[in-house]
């Protein structure tokens, strides 16, 4: 089972290529590339010859072992825009598709859309990924969505987006019924949805294809490294939550989406940082590929 990391916060720092080294050198095994938050992006992603820049980064970290194994498309659509690549936020989307495929990442994140009625919810955003599956095809990458975790109102009293729940999670692929399309588990947002995460958990067996690890209160997004042992902090009860993982039979890769964690260090410390989520992440596969 590879252990994988998002590298946001690492390529902000030290690059792209560095990003690669630096996660390496901590331990993981794959990358997670985000797509979202970047402050290069038409120097990177939209620019003449990105493509071609995607493969040689592919290459890069496939020479080190360290491939890139999922990514997450930016997320700026909003309900009422126009699905189409003459949207700028909707292209960003299919570029992003495009370029995570060129880096070798077999799936995308990409999130769906609020409605201002959640009755309308559903049937919206299934219009929305049926116009994203052609690209889809078209690069040969699935299309990941992902249980989010606040719809409005205060941060310590998040109210469950229509995913939120097994069910629905379960719902949107069913009626997507699409091989490119799959499920990606947040595990900190089931945290504050359902509450019940080793439930969750067993309830999706089966709508599940890739992971988004970290640790919360409960009532915060917080984005933080898993407390395996004990904390005052945080709520998730990582054994429970590994035994049922192991029980629906998930093999990876195991995905530390830890971006609050890790922005909280300095770039000199932060290769010890990610040393310890590295430990951490290779603890949990560890579990989950015991017999």
């Amino acid at each position: 089972m590879r252990v994988s990391a998002e590298n946001m916060i690492a390529r902000r720092r030290v690059g792209d290529k560095g990003a690669v080294d630096l996660l390496k050198d901590a331990g993981f095994t794959g990358i997670d590339y985000s797509l979202t938050g970047m402050n290069d992006w038409e120097d990177t992603v939209n620019a003449p010859g990105a493509l071609s820049y995607a493969e040689e980064l592919r290459r890069y970290a496939e020479d080190r072992d360290i491939p890139f194994v999922q990514s997450h498309a930016p997320f700026p659509f909003r309900h009422g825009m126009e699905m189409s690549v003459e949207t700028k936020e909707f292209y960003e989307i299919v570029r992003s598709m495009e370029f995570a495929a060129h880096l070798g990442a077999p799936v995308i994140v990409v999130h769906s859309i609020l409605t201002p009625d959640d009755s309308t919810f559903m049937d919206y955003n299934v219009v929305f990924y049926r116009k994203l599956l052609p690209f889809a095809e078209q690069f040969g990458i699935r299309i990941a969505v992902e249980n989010l975790p606040v719809r409005s109102g205060p941060a310590d009293n998040p109210v469950p987006r229509v995913l939120g729940t097994p069910e629905k999670f379960r719902e949107i692929q069913d009626r997507l019924a699409h091989p490119l399309i799959c499920g990606c588990l947040d595990i900190g947002h089931a945290n504050l949805t359902a509450k019940d995460v080793p439930a969750f958990i067993r309830e999706t067996k089966g709508y599940v294809q890739c992971l988004h690890v970290h640790d919360n209160d409960g009532s915060h997004d917080m984005h933080e490294l898993p407390a395996l042992y004990e904390s005052d902090l945080f709520t998730l009860e990582w054994k429970e939550v590994l035994a049922a993982l192991k029980e629906t039979g998930f093999n990876g890769p195991l995905n530390m989406e830890i971006l609050k964690y890790m922005n909280r260090f300095t770039t000199e410390s932060l290769p010890t940082a990610l040393k310890l989520a590295a430990m951490t992440a290779r603890e949990m596969a560890r579990v989950l590929e015991a017999e």
